[in-house]
């Protein structure tokens, strides 16, 4: 307690960062533990900016898509609420977890982390408002969604029990059994189920 730093980077990452990374991009704990130790070297405070943010984000894409650049602005944008020209590397994180495509069932569980901010096991109506805001930010359908509406009407969709909150499984069955939720939640997602 007594030697904790608020603005200090962890040595590591934690293990569900490190699966969903692995999952997401195919490189090992090895390459996963050098990139994060580079960032930390050069972001030793745990803050990007903006090149900073672009240069990472298309290194873990991976992609040759002339659109990962425009993309990643958007996310940093997005993620940058204060307007300082910085996010953190857990922002970084969840970016990358929400403009990434991937397996539906890995990325929701991962998505479920995401939002439930205070770990409740939990998410609450203002946790899915403040992801929700970030998002439609980041695919520009601000103008077109209301964060606020369309979180009230998932919870409407997903919430069986009623009781003000979705537990991971009402989250991540519903989103599984609901295209137009599973959408908003990720835009970039190819088409799911696969077609054969």
């Amino acid at each position: 307690m007594g030697n904790h730093h608020p603005h200090q980077m962890e040595e590591d990452l934690s293990l569900n960062d490190y699966r969903y990374i692995m999952k997401q991009t195919h490189l090992t704990p090895h390459v996963i533990q050098g990139w994060y130790r580079e960032f930390v070297a050069l972001c030793p405070n745990g803050q990007l900016n903006k090149s900073q943010f672009v240069k990472f984000y298309k290194e873990l894409e991976n992609s040759s898509t002339k659109n990962v650049e425009g993309i990643a602005e958007n996310v940093f944008q997005a993620f940058d609420h204060n307007g300082n020209q910085r996010i953190d590397f857990k922002e970084f994180l969840i970016a990358y977890a929400l403009t990434s495509s991937g397996e539906p069932i890995e990325k929701l569980h991962y998505t479920f982390s995401l939002f439930d901010k205070d770990q409740s096991q939990t998410i609450e109506i203002n946790e899915m408002i403040d992801i929700l805001k970030k998002l439609f930010t980041i695919t520009h359908r601000m103008n077109q969604m209301s964060p606020d509406c369309v979180a009230y009407d998932m919870f409407r969709t997903l919430d069986l029990d009623h009781n003000q909150s979705l537990s991971k499984e009402e989250f991540i069955n519903g989103c599984l059994q609901n295209n137009a939720i599973r959408s908003v939640l990720s835009p970039f997602e190819c088409h799911y189920p696969p077609k054969d």
